[in-house]
């Protein structure tokens, strides 16, 4: 990771949405942290999060539990030097179904993020 990330002017950040999940890698000693800090420190001046999984049943595209998840990691990130607002985008996606990766789902299922 360290190789490809020293050679990068962009980095994507995934993120799991799914209860326990994100706490496990952000809070509990996960590597969310420690990548977010390393893609930072080779040089690496904007970012990406793909705040993923937001189709899981724990989940089912809640605006809440989205926010948090950016509330959080838009405190960290500018403890690592990435300012908000204009080094890192937040954007809410499921892998699995490909929403908000190949084309919004609509407004029924996500109609808080434009």
């Amino acid at each position: 990771m360290i190789g490809g990330a020293s050679q990068a002017d962009i980095a994507i950040l995934v993120i799991s949405a799914r209860k326990g999940e994100f706490e496990t890698g952000f809070e509990r000693g996960g590597q969310t942290r420690e990548h977010t800090m390393l893609v930072k420190t080779v040089g690496v001046r904007n970012l990406i999060v793909l705040v993923n999984k937001m189709d899981d049943q724990t989940v089912n595209w809640d605006e809440a539990r989205y926010r948090e998840i950016e509330g959080k990691l838009s405190l960290y990130l500018k403890m690592c030097g990435f300012k908000s607002e204009k080094d890192t985008i937040f954007i809410p996606c499921s892998g699995r179904t490909g929403a908000m990766l190949i084309e919004h789902p609509g407004p029924k299922v996500v109609s808080w993020y434009t």
